[in-house]
């Protein structure tokens, strides 16, 4: 009977050992709830979107420097521009210019900005491959694994390790699935801007037939905002001077007017080192194919 009775004892006191300690509550710890990243895709695999439930916007700028001819088209001259606004509003975004930008002796200083104020740095590919036309390919596998070699070489030079730059925007946001695969392969999380919003579009020149002026462009931002709303939004900036567009018609000069509006609309701002430091904390992420307006 002693037996019998001992035994019935432990078994109470092993099953209130493992119920929750919410007597006392001087000691008890509640499980921590493990936080979700939640991506929204398209097709391919490429975020789109972060966080969709979040008032939160990813602020992203590109660019790169056409050596054709020394960088009059293509260039990184609104970078020094950028960071200043950012600083001032106290504001930290995520910059992809590719490789061809790390060489430009005018753009280090720029560039060792970017990394000791505390913005996310990764590349662009280095030299801006145009990897495809639709579903067709238009470079090879080894051509994409050595043009990434040489990105990687220049973002090792200014000090940075692989597991910071691992997510990176595609050259020309232009990919197909082989193109995705590919870099998937080589280590990368790809995002693209989210679609239905025009500030990417601040590389035309007045006369021609997409152009669209940094005053459109801006109502245009702000029109979507009201219909859709800007949560987890991956919003793109050139931060170059395209020749054909005064100082004034060049969206990065709008910069602090998009950071006040929206910060007065609610939203805060969040970089690719965020979505990296969540990854670190082994936080679930959660994907879904949405293509929104």
């Amino acid at each position: 009977m002693k037996t019998k009775i001992i035994l019935l004892l432990a078994a109470v006191l092993a099953v209130v050992a493992c119920l929750p300690c919410q007597a006392t509550g001087k000691h008890t710890k509640k499980a921590p709830k493990r936080a979700c990243i939640e991506l929204e895709n398209d097709q391919y695999g490429v975020t789109r979107r972060i966080n969709p439930k979040c008032k939160a916007v990813y602020l992203v700028f590109t660019a790169h420097y056409s050596t054709n001819d020394n960088g009059h088209f293509e260039n990184f001259d609104g970078i020094v521009p950028v960071l200043d606004v950012l600083k001032e509003k106290k504001v930290r975004g995520s910059f992809f210019p590719t490789g061809l930008c790390f060489d430009q002796p005018q753009y280090k200083a720029a560039i060792k900005r970017i990394v000791d104020e505390g913005h996310y740095l990764s590349a662009h590919s280095y030299g801006h491959l145009l990897m495809c036309e639709g579903e067709k390919s238009l470079v090879t596998r080894d051509s994409i694994d050595n043009d990434i070699k040489l990105m990687e070489k220049k973002l090792g030079e200014v000090g940075l390790k692989k597991s910071q730059y691992c997510w990176m925007i595609p050259p020309y946001e232009t990919y197909n699935q082989e193109n995705v695969d590919e870099l998937q392969r080589l280590g990368y999380h790809l995002i693209s801007p989210t679609p239905g919003i025009k500030t990417d579009m601040d590389w035309t020149a007045p006369g021609d037939k997409n152009y669209v002026s940094a005053h459109d462009i801006m109502q245009q931002l702000w029109d979507h905002e009201a219909k859709h709303g800007m949560n987890g939004v991956i919003l793109l900036v050139h931060a170059m001077n395209y020749p054909g567009r005064t100082q004034a018609d060049r969206v990065y000069d709008h910069l602090g007017e998009i950071i006040d509006g929206l910060r007065a609309r609610g939203y805060t701002f969040k970089t690719m080192n965020d979505v990296i430091a969540a990854s670190r904390k082994r936080l679930v992420f959660n994907t879904s194919i949405v293509e929104r307006p």
